[in-house]
């Protein structure tokens, strides 16, 4: 049954990333022609990037963790990550700021400089739709790996 609750929570994972994903793409897009504020500072486009951590398993572990799953008593003496991995409750991943902004030219706005332009976010909502419909597609995904988990425990439990 291990397995069954390690692939709900790798899928929970799955499931917080992506909306976590969509939320800063929606955003993104949002803000895709927004002016700079009063202080002059301008809309960042925000992505979800990997974070590099100490509890990232290596692909020996990774192997391992693989072996003990098929038999008990295959590998013993060294300690199982998996539930190490699955139950820190912070995601392997962080916000990060791309700074980049683009000139737009426009005299008549009040936010323009001197040479008549306007600090704008560098935003691409054609990219942005795109990564929106990738990122629906891999929750969409995660569901569906999730409802062949919940079945499998049916018929598991039917057993």
């Amino acid at each position: 049954m291990e397995g069954i609750f390690s692939i709900l929570r790798e899928n929970v994972k799955g499931l917080q990333i992506q909306t976590k994903r969509i939320q800063l793409i929606s955003q993104n897009i949002a803000n895709a022609e927004r002016l700079p504020d009063e202080n002059g500072k301008v809309y960042r486009r925000q992505i979800l990037i990997p974070v590099n951590n100490e509890t990232e398993a290596t692909f020996e572990e990774t192997m391992h963790l693989q072996l003990q799953k098929s038999s008990a008593g295959h590998l013993v003496g060294r300690p199982s990550r998996e539930l190490q991995l699955g139950n820190t409750g912070k995601l392997p991943y962080e916000v990060k700021e791309i700074e980049r902004e683009k000139l737009i030219y426009d005299p008549t706005n009040p936010r323009a400089n001197e040479n008549g332009y306007v600090r704008m976010p560098d935003i691409n909502t054609v990219e942005e739709m795109v990564d929106l419909v990738e990122a629906s597609r891999q929750y969409e995904a995660n569901i569906t790996v999730m409802q062949a988990a919940k079945e499998l425990v049916k018929n598991l439990l039917k057993l």
